[in-house]
């Protein structure tokens, strides 16, 4: 049995999004597994290289984006946790 030590719970959403570099460059496309209010589990769709801190874009237009920070890393997936701007 896992132990779930996280302070929020997360729901799964499955929402595509966009991740940018904090500098505007773009990165690639990813799927939002699941998410919380204060983090999410990210799922890029190729394989790429993820900085330590982005910016993921919840619309198309941007208005809805969140900073986030690497929380962890695996194979096919990474955690963040959002961060104040």
């Amino acid at each position: 049995m896992r132990i779930e030590n996280r302070k929020n719970l997360r729901r799964e959403i499955r929402q595509p999004a966009m991740m940018f570099t904090v500098d505007g460059s773009q990165l690639g496309m990813c799927l939002i597994v699941d998410a919380s209010t204060t983090g999410a589990k990210l799922e890029p769709q190729v394989p790429i290289e993820i900085p330590d801190e982005f910016f993921l874009l919840l619309t198309r237009d941007g208005a809805v984006n969140r900073r986030c920070k690497i929380a962890w890393r695996s194979k096919d997936a990474v955690g963040v946790r959002f961060v104040a701007a």
